[in-house]
């Protein structure tokens, strides 16, 4: 795992197209192979929300929401490819815990200071 703190300024065009209401500092980027969906509904004040930008033409897809007994995606892991970037929106216990962005090892480049 190879995470790191990012500022606004680097990760700002992701931002409005994923979750252009958030309001907060704190932005992490992690850089993998992989993803799994955890916490996808609403449980004890925990849940993650998640969507996907192709950074190619900057379209976005989410996840559905799915009630917790018909959840296909709970647990589901993904390869992540070059060229897509996942951002996830975590509310752990009622506290905003803010955005992190998944991307491909070989995209780590785009978030160099």
């Amino acid at each position: 795992m190879n995470q790191i703190k990012v500022r606004k300024a680097q990760v700002k065009p992701l931002i409005k197209k994923t979750f252009p209401e958030y309001k907060g500092r704190t932005f992490k980027a992690e850089f993998t192979s992989k993803v799994t969906f955890y916490d996808t509904n609403w449980g004890g004040g925990t849940r993650n929300q998640y969507k996907a930008v192709r950074m190619g033409d900057g379209a976005v897809s989410a996840l559905p929401v799915r009630s917790p007994w018909n959840n296909p995606v709970e647990g589901a892991t993904i390869q992540l490819e070059p060229g897509i970037v996942i951002v996830k929106h975590t509310i752990f216990c009622g506290h905003d815990l803010g955005l992190t962005f998944y991307a491909h090892p070989s995209m780590s480049r785009l978030l160099e200071a």
